[in-house]
């Protein structure tokens, strides 16, 4: 299979897809606070373990997040993917639901992050957007 499972329990599942080149967060359900920073940590480890410029995240099943986990993740989770990914840059595709609530969580996530200059951050009404615009982003190979 394309996808190597890195982690995966009834909330979320971490990994690297090997024909994006990109680590992934797939969220399965609602859940709490410290179940959506355990995910987070979870992606930043796969970054650890593959690393890659590119991030791909489904939220569709995410739910809402609290204002203070979406700076969290701005500030810290993706910093930290950044500073383990090659030239210390991302590029993440965020697959969104219609819901306006999850929508603005992610646009908070993307104002605050990509004015920071370690990432580009978009968000994609549907999975093949997200996938094609992230295939079209460089991948640059480290330097040994």
């Amino acid at each position: 299979m394309a996808k190597i499972v890195h982690t995966e329990d009834d909330y979320a599942a971490t990994g690297y897809d090997q024909v994006l080149e990109a680590v992934f967060l797939r969220y399965k359900r609602k859940g709490s606070s410290a179940e959506f920073r355990d995910a987070n940590e979870r992606i930043v480890a796969s970054m650890r373990k593959t690393p890659t410029h590119r991030v791909h995240v489904d939220v569709r099943e995410m739910g809402i997040v609290a204002p203070e986990d979406q700076k969290w993740v701005a500030t810290s989770i993706i910093p930290q993917l950044a500073q383990n990914s090659p030239g210390q840059f991302v590029y993440i595709a965020l697959v969104v639901p219609e819901n306006v609530f999850t929508q603005l969580a992610v646009e908070t996530v993307e104002d605050m992050s990509n004015q920071v200059g370690i990432c580009l951050n978009r968000h994609f009404a549907s999975e093949q957007e997200a996938k094609l615009w992230l295939a079209q982003q460089p991948q640059v190979v480290p330097s040994h």
